[in-house]
This record gives structure tokens, C-alpha cells and sequence, in this order.
């Protein structure tokens, strides 16, 4: 990857970190960040009732949140704060991950509450100040995302039951991996017109807005508004696929399979660059998560927050759309974060098979009301992230002959939404 140069802003004496610290800093934050996941797993191996390392009442209330607050929305915030390349933006990934991880020990859950309220208060901040370099579209969405986010973890600390946030922690996500999905598209061969371009941006952020309204309502009235979040949801995936420069990659691809070898050969070199398997492997992981998308608005269309079909719906989302969207982009997300060569293997796609079908077969069984298929397909999901963990080192570490100059992550993968060109993944 092509490295980010950091150009002090006018008037700022907060001069950006040098690559070695900044990268240092990633690698402390990330610890906690992967604790926070592994707990959240341990959580989710209470609720399906084998055995587990730990347990306890927190880690069965609080699994949603450890997963989403405490490991994905830090993420999010780390990669904000690589983009700022500010010393004081690290403090969300931080108070974010720690703040999860109180909630598991026997402080007062007042104590990570206070602490990840913080932590989702300061990603605003670092959205507003990415804002203010170059008013981009999708930071804004991010921010609507960000603000369902604080406004979760707030109604959490007030006693709102966990269910009962499930828009909002669902609009912090989509509208987050929508909006980085948009600028990582422009950097694939486009497949719309300059005017199709503005159109499909302008979709997302409409359809993102209504989202955004919506969501608060679905706590007053979650019977009424739930189905419409859910047909708003499937609004923005159908929009967010038609312009996912993901189906250029796709296209090309399909057409090199029928044609053979040869005729591949000559599509990568007429899309400007050869598609690599890394590329080809996201692409097809970012449809897949689209799939989920539409799986999780169409089960809101008759919602109910309790039960196995609530259990469906849960993980139709957060495992089917947010989880395969994350395994979808390690091999370009981490070689960003640390600044590290990465080579893609064959053990991502292993990662995926097991997370997609053993979420087919707990879905499956949820909705026919089968507690040992739900087990065994949650056991599968557990395995899968587990795996995944496994499967990144070795891409970071085991070099081959084939790739010794294989790119620290893809180039392509460049966000545009400060004038430092930082490259967010």
C-alpha cells in the first residue's frame, strides 16, 4: 500500500505521529480490541449453553454490546484515528475497548458504560474533524451512524433492554460499512456513468437520512416502524450493490471464466490492473453480505424481539452482513492498520464457508424452532472467527516465493475524505 503522507494542518501544534509510533499505538489498541472479540465469544457460548471459559449474568446481557461497541465500533474508531494520524484520536479505539471490557468484571457496569459513552462521543469528534478537512458525503453518513452508536450505548445506561436497540446498533453499523463501501468503490474500474456516480452517492445518502429518522422511532413503536427500518434496509443494499465497485472485479472475472485464461489475462489488462486473489475474494464476500442484508429486511417485515426468530434476525445481521463484510476486508484492513506485507491464502475462504453455512444451518434452525441445530450452527460461527484470528497471522507472516513484493494491503482500498489522501481500508 501506497504510504499516507500526513500534512500538518494550518495552525495545529499537534504534529502528526511518525509512521513507527503510529503503528506501535495501532498494535496496543488492537490487543484490547481482540480481547473485547474473544470475550464477546465466550458470551455467545453462554447463550448457547455448552460449556464456557467464563460466565456469568454480564456475559449473557451484555454480548451484543461487547460485540458491537466494545470490538466493531473500536475498529471503526482505530481506523479513524490512522486517517487522522492524531495522538489524542487514539483515545476512542481506547475507551471503547477497555470500556467493554469493565462491563465484564465485577466494577460497576456504570464504569464501562460511562467509559464507552466516551469512547462513541470522541469517534463524533473525529468524524467532525475529518469533516471539516473536506466535506465528504459518506463522513457524514458515518456520522449519523456514529450519533445511532452514542444514543444506544445512552438508552443502554439508562435501561433500555438490549432488543430494544437493535436499530440502533444495526444503523451504526450498515450506515458505517455503507459509506466505506461508496469510497472504496472509487478506487475499482467504474461500472456507472459519471451521472449514475452521483446518483448512486445521492441514493445513500438519502436512504441513510430516513434510516437515521427512523431509528428512535422503532423504540417508541417497534411494531410499526420496525417492518418500514427493514424495507429502508433492503432500499439501501439494492442501491449500495447496483454502484459497489465490487461488481466490477465480479463482472471482469465472469467474463474471464467463461472466455478461459487467455481472455482473463486481457480483461485484467483492459480494467487497468490485474485482479488479484484478494480482490477476487472480497468481492464475492461483499455480495454475500448484501445477501444477508436483504435476509435481516425481510424478517423485519413480521419483527419480534424475543424468541429464536429475534435470534435470526440477530445474527442474519450481525454475522451475516456485518461479520462477513469484516472477514471480507482483513486482507486489506489490517495490512493498512499495521503497515505490514500481507498474502492472501486459501485459509479466508475456509473462514468463510464455515461462517456462511453455519449460519445458514442456525438461521435454518431458528425458524423452525431447533435448539440443537441453532447450537451447532452457533458453534460453527464461534469456530469460524476463532479461525479467522489464525488465518490472519499466517497471512502476516508466512512469505511465498510467489509474492516477495506483495503489497503492505491494496491500493485501490484509498479513502479521499481529508486532503492527506490517508488510506482507510
Amino acid at each position: 500500500m501506497s504510504q499516507p503522507v500526513a500534512v500538518p494542518e494550518q495552525g495545529s501544534a499537534d504534529p502528526p505521529l511518525k509512521p513507527a509510533s503510529q503503528t506501535r499505538r495501532v498494535i496496543v489498541l488492537l490487543v484490547p480490541c481482540g480481547v473485547a472479540m474473544v470475550m464477546g465469544l465466550d458470551a455467545a457460548l453462554v447463550l448457547l449453553g455448552p460449556p464456557a471459559p467464563l460466565s456469568g449474568e454480564r456475559f449473557s446481557s451484555a454480548h451484543g454490546i461487547i460485540m458491537t461497541i466494545g470490538f466493531l465500533e473500536a475498529l471503526v474508531s482505530l481506523e479513524s484515528a490512522v486517517s487522522l494520524r492524531r495522538l489524542w484520536a487514539y483515545c476512542a479505539p481506547a475507551a471503547l475497548a477497555v470500556g467493554a471490557l469493565l462491563v465484564l468484571t465485577p466494577l460497576p457496569l456504570q464504569a464501562g458504560q460511562l467509559l464507552m459513552l466516551v469512547g462513541c462521543a470522541l469517534l463524533i469528534v473525529n468524524y467532525s474533524v475529518l469533516w471539516t478537512r473536506k466535506h465528504e458525503p459518506m463522513v457524514a453518513v458515518q456520522v449519523g451512524g456514529a450519533l445511532a452508536a452514542l444514543g444506544a450505548v445512552l438508552l443502554w445506561t439508562g435501561g433500555v433492554s438490549i432488543p430494544d436497540l437493535f436499530a440502533w446498533l444495526v444503523t451504526f453499523l450498515v450506515l458505517t460499512i455503507a459509506a466505506e463501501r461508496v469510497v472504496i468503490s472509487r478506487f475499482s474500474p467504474s461500472v456507472l456513468t459519471p451521472a449514475g456516480a452521483r446518483r448512486y452517492q445521492r441514493g445513500i445518502v438519502v436512504i441513510s437520512a430516513l434510516i437515521v429518522f427512523a431509528c428512535p422511532l422503532t423504540t417508541i413503536w417497534s411494531g410499526r416502524v420496525l417492518p418500514v427500518f427493514g424495507l429502508a434496509l433492503i432500499a439501501l443494499t439494492v442501491v449500495a450493490a447496483w454502484g459497489d465497485g465490487a461488481r466490477s472485479d465480479l463482472r471482469v472475472r465472469a467474463r474471464a471464466t467463461v472466455a478461459g485464461s487467455d481472455a482473463a489475462s486481457d480483461a485484467d489488462t483492459a480494467s487497468g490492473s490485474a485482479i488479484t486473489p484478494s480482490q477476487r475474494f472480497t468481492g464475492v464476500m461483499v455480495f454475500i453480505s448484501y445477501m444477508w442484508l436483504i435476509v435481516t429486511g425481510l424478517l423485519l417485515v413480521h419483527p419480534t424481539l424475543s424468541g429464536l426468530h429475534y435470534d435470526a434476525l440477530l445474527h442474519a445481521v450481525f454475522l451475516g452482513f456485518v461479520m462477513t463484510m469484516v472477514v471480507a476486508h482483513v486482507p486489506t484492513y489490517l495490512p493498512f492498520l499495521l503497515e505490514i506485507r500481507f498474502r492472501f491464502n486459501p485459509g479466508f475462504w475456509g473462514v468463510a464457508v464455515l461462517l456462511n453455512v453455519g449460519l445458514v444451518v442456525r438461521i435454518v434452525a431458528d425458524l423452525a424452532g431447533s435448539e440443537t441445530g441453532r447450537t451447532l450452527g452457533g458453534l460453527a460461527n464461534i469456530a469460524a472467527l476463532l479461525s479467522l484470528v489464525a488465518v490472519a497471522v499466517w497471512a502476516a507472516v508466512v512469505k511465498g516465493p510467489e509474492d516477495p513484493q506483495a503489497p503492505a494491503g491494496d491500493t485501490r482500498a484509498i479513502s479521499d475524505t481529508s486532503p492527506t489522501k490517508d488510506s482507510r481500508a
